[in-house]
C-alpha cells in the first residue's frame, strides 16, 4: 500500500515539474517573441470580409505575421484599421503596399504584402506605429460585384415571375395559337399567294413596258411637235405684229367708226322698241285674228 502511494506522489510531482517547465518555455517564447516582432497599422478603405484576428499576414507568399486587432475608423466607419505584428526581419519599406487576399476556398482572407524596391528605405524608425495604406482588392471588388449581380438576378427573376403570371401565360398562349392559325392559313393559301405575287410581277412588267413605249413615242414625236409649236408661235407673232401695224395705220378711221356707233345707239333703242310693239301686235293677231280685225270681242258660247 505504501509503495503505491509513493508512486502516486512521484507522478504528481513529475506532473507539476512538467507543467512548470512548459509554462516557463511559453513565457520565454512570448517574451522573446515580443522583442522580435514589429507592429504596423494597415488602413483598408473597403470591407474586409473573411479577415479576423489571428489571420495570416504574408510577404511574397511566406507567412511573416498575423493580425492582432481589427477596428473601425471612428471618423469614417467605411474604413478599417488592422493592427498587424510582423517578424522583425520582414523587409517592410516605404513603398510596400498591402491588399486583401483569399486564403482558401472557405472564404477566409489574409493580408498580402507586396515587395518594395531594393533602393527604398525601410518603413518605421520612430516611436509611432507605421501606417501602410492598402490597395483595393480584386477579391473584394469581385465579391461586391457578385452581390450586386445576385441582387440584379433576383430582381430579374421576380420580374420574370410577374411577367409569366397565369394571366400573362394564358394571353401568350392565345397569341401563339392565333399566330399558328394565321401561319397555317398562309401555308394553305401558299399557291394563291404565289399566283397573286406572280400577277403583281407580270403587271409590273407590263406597266414598265407601257411606260417605256410611251417614253419612246414621246421621244420620237417630241422634235416634230416642238418644231410645229415653234412655227405656230412664230406665225402668231407675225400676225400680231401685222394687226398692230394695221391698227396704227387706221387709228383715225377706227375712232370715227366708234363715234358713229355711239350715234347709232339711240336709233337702235327706238328700233328695239318698234320691234317689241310689232311683236306684241303679231302675238295678238295670232291669238285672235277675227277680234283684232273686227275690233271687238269674240262672242262666247253660253254654257247653261
Amino acid at each position: 500500500m505504501e509503495t503505491r502511494a509513493h508512486h502516486i506522489l512521484i507522478g504528481f510531482f513529475s506532473l507539476l515539474a512538467g507543467a512548470a517547465l512548459l509554462a516557463f518555455v511559453l513565457w520565454m517564447s512570448r517574451s522573446g517573441g515580443d522583442g522580435e516582432l514589429k507592429r504596423y497599422d494597415i488602413l483598408f478603405k473597403e470591407p474586409v470580409s473573411g479577415l479576423s484576428v489571428g489571420s495570416a499576414v504574408q510577404y511574397s507568399g511566406i507567412r511573416v505575421g498575423d493580425v492582432e486587432r481589427l477596428t473601425l475608423d471612428p471618423q469614417d466607419p467605411r474604413q478599417v484599421w488592422a493592427r498587424v505584428r510582423l517578424s522583425a526581419s520582414t523587409p517592410v519599406k516605404t513603398d510596400t503596399s498591402a491588399r486583401l487576399a483569399l486564403l482558401n476556398i472557405t472564404g477566409a482572407s489574409s493580408i498580402e504584402l507586396s515587395q518594395g524596391t531594393p533602393e527604398s528605405p525601410f518603413l518605421g524608425g520612430d516611436a509611432t506605429i507605421p501606417v501602410i495604406e492598402a490597395q483595393p482588392s480584386p477579391l473584394t471588388q469581385l465579391r461586391l460585384s457578385s452581390e450586386e449581380l445576385l441582387v440584379n438576378v433576383t430582381s430579374l427573376v421576380e420580374s420574370a415571375n410577374r411577367l409569366l403570371s397565369e394571366e400573362n401565360a394564358a394571353y401568350v398562349t392565345r397569341v401563339l395559337t392565333n399566330l399558328d392559325t394565321v401561319t397555317t392559313a398562309l401555308a394553305e393559301e401558299q399557291a394563291v399567294l404565289r399566283a397573286g405575287l406572280q400577277s403583281l410581277v407580270t403587271a409590273g412588267n407590263d406597266m414598265s413596258r407601257f411606260v417605256n413605249t410611251i417614253e419612246d413615242q414621246i421621244l420620237s414625236h417630241s422634235e416634230p411637235i416642238l418644231t410645229h409649236a415653234a412655227n405656230t408661235l412664230g406665225n402668231l407673232e407675225r400676225v400680231s405684229l401685222q394687226i398692230e401695224e394695221l391698227v396704227q395705220e387706221n387709228r383715225g378711221a377706227l375712232n370715227q367708226g366708234m363715234r358713229g356707233v355711239a350715234e347709232i345707239d339711240p336709233a337702235m333703242r327706238e328700233l328695239r322698241g318698234a320691234l317689241h310693239s310689232l311683236n306684241l301686235l303679231i302675238n295678238r293677231l295670232s291669238e285672235d285674228p277675227a277680234g283684232f280685225l273686227i275690233g271687238g270681242d269674240n262672242i262666247r258660247d253660253y254654257q247653261p
